[in-house]
């Protein structure tokens, strides 16, 4: 029994060994290889990883070289040899694969998660060359855990994000996903929302169109008189009040436009017309008919960005 034990803690310093060598393996030849590929292409990145291979080859032989009372392989010297091999390869093979795996869900820039999954992958390889029934069985579990870890993080990464992901992603506050009503012959388009704002676009054949934008009070940082109207710089502006809680600012000069402005529930909702505001009356529609927009409205959404 006490063989046993003192044969199992072996092993496991072994496998404990070889996962701290991996770890320095996996970030020496990520970082090298990245360098190489920088400074001097393909080629150079393959000269890299051929030197490195030797290298690293020639570290390995001393833990196989220690572990010949239980690695019957490492016992001769061509077998030690093909140990250290079999593991850098197996080894470099698994730790590829996990940077591969790292990209795609976007974690590249850390080493936290890809250097210790590089390590265990050569630790794996040495696993495999463990003499028994058991330790077969439990170095194929161990690899079969990995690479289904591995695919479901693929699959992961490659699904679409649902809106409600998409929106948490983003910092963006559901409140402020307000849109009105389209008037007859336009069509609504949702140009994109941040912690900051929503925004969206109404068109119609044949006219200019107009933008409404959601945001919290403040957001807007240019200087305001005490009736909340901007204070011109340069070209002249005008405000007047246009009923239902609206305000109406006309900007004049080398660019005129329109802004139709309400505050409600806590924001403040701007429709933006360019010229002379040809479409004023349909603005006004759309902010007496302010309300939640539906998740159809917002699937445009989905094919924006997302951290």
């Amino acid at each position: 029994m006490t063989d046993e034990r003192n044969g199992a803690r072996r092993v496991c310093a072994h496998l404990t060994g070889l996962w701290c060598v991996g770890v320095a393996l996996t970030a020496v030849q990520f970082q090298a290889v990245l360098v190489a590929l920088f400074t001097g292409g393909v080629r150079a990145g393959a000269v890299v990883l051929a030197v490195g291979g030797l290298l690293a080859v020639l570290l390995l032989v001393p833990f196989g070289r220690a572990a010949r009372s239980f690695v019957p392989l490492a016992r001769s010297t061509r077998g030690l040899w093909g140990w250290a091999a079999g593991v850098y390869a197996l080894g470099t093979v698994g730790a590829f694969a996990t940077v591969v795996v790292n990209r795609q869900v976007g974690g590249l820039d850390s080493g936290l998660t890809l250097y210790p999954l590089g390590g265990l992958c050569y630790a794996l390889a040495a696993a495999w060359f463990l003499p028994g029934l058991r330790a077969r069985i439990a170095a194929l579990g161990a690899t079969a855990a990995l690479a289904v870890g591995g695919g479901y993080a693929l699959w992961e990464a490659a699904r679409p994000p649902t809106l409600d992901e998409w929106i948490a992603a983003n910092d963006v506050d559901r409140a402020m996903l307000r849109v009105g009503d389209p008037p007859p012959g336009y069509t609504l388009h949702v140009l994109g929302a941040s912690v900051d704002g929503f925004g969206a676009d109404y068109s119609r054949p044949g006219t200019d169109g107009f933008h409404l934008g959601v945001a919290r009070p403040g957001q807007d940082t240019r200087r305001v008189d005490a009736r909340g109207c901007p204070v011109p710089f340069g070209d002249p502006v005008h405000c007047s009040d246009d009923g239902g809680g609206r305000q109406l600012v006309t900007y004049q000069g080398d660019y005129p436009r329109q802004e139709l402005r309400l505050r409600v529930d806590g924001l403040v909702h701007t429709v933006t017309l360019p010229g002379t505001g040809a479409d004023l009356p349909a603005a006004r529609h759309v902010l007496s008919t302010l309300r939640p927009a539906t998740e159809a409205e917002l699937a445009g959404l989905l094919g924006l960005p997302m951290p």
